[in-house]
């Protein structure tokens, strides 16, 4: 009976050991949600350290708006030509093709010079939207559904302790 007691009790020790240890790599990613100690929760000091204005290179933002601009050409020339007239009918007799013509040039250099300035503080606020709604709101969410997604895993866990409880009692009572 003595034996039965202790393969129960090393078993029960490894299943919640094991429990337990499968908990706490979930929930390390979340606690605490401010710095103790300097320590904080992974995530958000990953949100607080991932800078989004440094993948926005002056080299990669010209190669994407290259890509966009004909796309803005269009839609600078229907401006001009249709709704630009709609709303102001006297314009329609001083413009004609050349002076489109320049007006969207003179628009897409100085969208050109703009556009980084733009992407960049696009970037930076962005940023900080993110960490404020990680902050506040998504990574209570985020907590759930990891917990939640762990749940089957953490189940295995306790499965291996009880093998391994047993395994060690065996290992034990050989010595």
């Amino acid at each position: 009976m003595n034996l039965m007691m202790q393969l129960f009790m090393s078993m029960m020790l490894f299943a919640g050991l094991a429990w337990l240890i499968s908990w706490g790599m979930v929930g390390i990613l979340f606690y605490p949600k401010k710095p103790i100690l300097g320590w904080q929760a992974p995530l958000i000091g990953w949100a607080r350290n991932f800078n989004l204005t440094n993948l926005l290179s002056e080299e990669k933002l010209d190669t994407q708006l290259d890509k966009v601009m004909p796309i803005i050409d269009d839609k600078l020339d229907d401006f001009f030509r249709h709704r630009l007239t709609e709303k102001l009918p006297m314009i329609s007799m001083f413009i004609g093709d050349k002076t489109i013509q320049q007006l969207k040039t003179v628009f897409m250099e100085e969208l050109r010079q703009m556009f980084p300035k733009l992407m960049q503080s696009f970037a930076s606020n962005l940023q900080k939207d993110l960490l404020e709604q990680m902050e506040n709101q998504s990574l209570e969410r985020l907590k759930l559904a990891a917990f939640t997604a762990t749940a089957p895993l953490r189940k295995l866990a306790i499965f291996i302790g009880l093998i391994w409880g047993i395994i060690s009692h065996m290992i034990l009572n050989l010595f």
